[in-house]
């Protein structure tokens, strides 16, 4: 059993130091065009840090905010730091979510106005850095002409004090089970993948397949969209993207662990795959207790796993130290992300999602 259990965690640190080596790193440089859509809803403190910064970079910039019946002046904000803005002028329809209705909007505002050919949606509590607009230029430039959508792992900003603990398990059980640098350089599979933080689209690509309109009403939207990527045979080329862009997601522990029991359920989309992805963490979390006298190896190789990825996305370190409870709480979350869709307490931002 002890070597059933180093075989494990060493395949996880394995995939990690895989992503690690082979994901590509974009750096400033020429390309195409692109235009930037951020759907907001009650964003304008975000909005006050994240346009001056993206037009600082290019103030012939041209950026979409499409605001989502926010109630802290997100339009006014918008409008005043340049962008164009696009006001909802009905409530969010039945069967779909705020974030999917704004991007399917902007997409049709870009459709109609823009005449670039990639389209760059970014998340409102994103931070660039600097050269990341050329940097997704560059991107687009280089690998274009395979791919239809090009995302990534920005730079994880820490919260509050125990916060990270709340979200380490997030980054890592994607950047070690899955190998996004092997897609990359073998261009064979599919990662089935996508992050709504920031994704940079080939616009024929997207308008091709209106993917938002086609999972409108999937709250981690993320997923339902990097299988129908998969299932399309679109290419998608999955970058480090933490030397250009960081984000910070939630502040305390209480909204990380919220914001990640509204999206969890979408991971498995199924009441039995929740529980069975949740017996998986705590399996994984804990069984180097089983390993014998090689528990202290066992460990250690789920902590280098851990440590690895977290030099990937750049984010607080000392979670690495404590592995088996951050996958406790990602076996927790989803869990609780299972109660809340079964009594219809998926919400966020103002709206309950049945």
């Amino acid at each position: 059993m002890a070597i059933a259990i180093l075989i494990v965690y060493g395949v996880f640190a394995l995939i990690a130091l895989t992503n690690l080596l082979l994901m590509r790193r974009p750096k400033p440089g020429a390309g195409p065009e692109l235009c930037v859509l951020i759907p907001a809803r009650d964003e304008s403190a975000n909005l006050r840090r994240l346009l001056p910064a993206l037009l600082a970079q290019d103030p012939n910039l041209k950026i979409y905010v499409f605001d989502d019946d926010s109630s802290d002046g997100t339009d006014k904000v918008a409008a005043e730091l340049g962008a164009t803005v696009i006001r909802n002028t009905d409530p969010l329809p039945p069967g779909w979510t705020g974030k999917n209705r704004a991007c399917h909007e902007l997409g049709k505002a870009a459709t109609e106005d823009s005449p670039v050919g990639w389209w760059l949606f970014l998340d409102a509590d994103v931070e660039p850095k600097s050269g990341f607009v050329s940097a997704m230029r560059h991107l687009a430039g280089t690998e274009g002409l395979r791919v239809g959508l090009v995302t990534g792992f920005p730079q994880m900003l820490p919260g509050q004090g125990i916060e990270p603990l709340f979200l380490a398990w997030v980054p890592w059980i994607l950047l070690a089970t899955n190998p996004f640098g092997i897609v990359t350089r073998t261009r064979k599979g599919h990662n089935r993948f996508k992050n709504g933080q920031v994704h940079l689209w080939r616009a024929s690509v997207y308008t091709s397949l209106w993917p938002h309109e086609r999972v409108k009403d999937k709250v981690m939207e993320d997923v339902s969209i990097g299988r129908l990527l998969a299932k399309e045979g679109i290419a998608v080329e999955t970058c480090s993207l933490s030397r250009v862009l960081a984000v910070r997601m939630y502040l305390t522990w209480r909204e990380t662990l919220d914001g990640m029991s509204k999206n969890s359920y979408e991971i498995t989309g199924s009441a039995g795959g929740s529980v069975l992805l949740a017996a998986l963490f705590i399996v994984v979390g804990w069984m180097w207790l089983f390993a014998g006298a090689e528990w202290p190896w066992a460990l250690g190789l789920l902590g280098t796993s851990g440590l690895i990825v977290d030099r990937i996305v750049r984010g607080a370190i000392w979670p690495v130290l404590v592995m088996p409870i951050i996958c406790t709480i990602g076996g927790f979350t989803v869990l609780r992300s299972l109660a809340w869709k079964r009594q219809g307490k998926t919400r966020w931002k103002g709206r309950t999602y049945m």
